[in-house]
């Protein structure tokens, strides 16, 4: 059989990062449900969605780490595995203790899962090809996430939603599937581990990093996971029908809008990435970003609030990609798993006070205040981005016509 090609060898484990992912985007819209079926109170709802982002901030760096002691392939798998199995056990649990507990161990596969897929696309990715890979990473998250919603709300009302957890798990399972019949040779031979005998070469940061570069990317994964959850989760739905003019339906277009250019804009995004683009990205978008989010509170028409949806949309997917690509270039393939916990538990702990934050300052001194703040950290991540991307030039690894 002929070996799978590089391209589908990405497409895999980006697919493993997106399912592993979905078996809690699924489930979201179900957990009110659930929590009524059995009679538990609404109110656990929000301990609910902390013990997950609990679970993913207590493994993201042992997960990175350890992945520089185990084979990478069976540890993705067991990991893999054991969130199939307390995903689906979770339609089981009867209790708010019970489910609790397995909220809080699905966060730990779960971030785990993610934390490991990252830094083998990161450690794996060819060096001039990164750019493209972490644009593919983007598109089939965003399209797991957007597959994960519209499994999630059609199946409930058929199957129940208890058994929505256990549905929840199999997109996870075709995966493991599919790479057992095509392996991604390519990612799994990674070289994630460190060598014993290899000793740092003068200058090459493999046992120094540079600090500042990884302070950034930690700043820019707090920034861009507290707008989202702050955000686009958050504040903008409440403006929206507040003073954007939106309903939930034209909200939802506009989210699909802005969903829909990311994904046609990444591809162009990943080339010029290739071609050695890094601020000449960064700070427009950090700026476009900003200024979106500021303006939302100004703007009362729809197609207005709508464009600034689009806006910020593009601007944090370019944030997305860049990062990876960082990584790659700035530290050795051994400290990828590292990197990567460290990145995405400063992600996680945006997400966890960004909304405590902004609603807070929304109560204080208003939705404009909320949103300045809002622009205000995102522009500032991207800026400490740019300035750590200036002390460490990057040269283009391709042409790009």
């Amino acid at each position: 059989m002929k070996p799978p090609a590089a391209f589908e060898q990405t497409v895999l484990i980006c697919a493993l990062i997106g399912t592993a992912q979905m078996t809690w985007g699924v489930t979201v819209p179900v957990l009110p449900l659930y929590l009524d079926e059995y009679g538990i109170a609404v109110g656990v709802l929000g301990p609910v969605v902390a013990a997950f982002a609990v679970g993913r901030v207590i493994a993201n760096v042992p997960a990175g780490l350890a992945l520089r002691r185990l084979p990478a392939r069976a540890y993705l798998w067991a990991v893999m595995l054991a969130l199939v199995v307390v995903t689906a056990l979770t339609g089981l649990a009867g209790s708010t203790a019970t489910l609790l507990g397995f909220r809080l161990v699905a966060g730990v596969f779960g971030g785990a899962a993610v934390t490991i897929g990252f830094a083998l696309l990161v450690a794996g990715a060819p060096a001039g090809r990164r750019g493209s890979v972490m644009a593919t990473a983007t598109v089939v998250q965003m399209s797991a996430g957007a597959a994960g919603a519209v499994l999630g709300g059609s199946v409930v009302g058929l199957v129940g939603p208890a058994w929505t957890f256990a549905i929840a798990a199999l997109p996870a399972v075709a995966c493991l599937l599919w790479d057992a019949a095509r392996p991604a040779r390519l990612y799994w031979s990674a070289p994630v581990a460190a060598a014993p005998s290899a000793a740092p070469a003068s200058g090459s940061g493999a046992r120094n990093p540079n600090r500042a570069l990884l302070v950034a990317l930690c700043g820019l994964s707090f920034a861009t996971f507290l707008v989202r959850f702050a955000g686009e989760q958050g504040l903008v739905p409440v403006l929206a029908y507040d003073s954007g003019g939106l309903t939930p339906f034209t909200l939802g277009l506009a989210t699909a809008a802005g969903t829909i250019a990311s994904l046609a804009a990444m591809p162009l995004i990943g080339r010029w990435v290739d071609g050695g683009a890094r601020n000449s990205l960064m700070l427009p978008a950090g700026v476009a970003g900003a200024i979106a989010l500021a303006a939302l509170p100004l703007l009362h028409a729809p197609l207005g609030f709508s464009a600034a949806i689009v806006v910020y949309s593009l601007a944090t997917s370019v944030m997305g990609v860049l990062p990876g690509v960082v990584t790659g270039e700035a530290f050795p393939a051994d400290a990828a798993g590292a990197v990567i916990g460290l990145t995405r538990t400063a992600g996680d702990v945006g997400a966890a006070v960004g909304p405590l934050a902004v609603f807070g300052v929304a109560g204080l001194a208003g939705d404009l205040a909320a949103c300045v703040l809002l622009g205000v950290v995102f522009l500032a991540a991207a800026l400490a981005m740019t300035g750590a991307l200036i002390r460490r030039p990057v040269r283009p690894l391709v042409e790009v016509p």
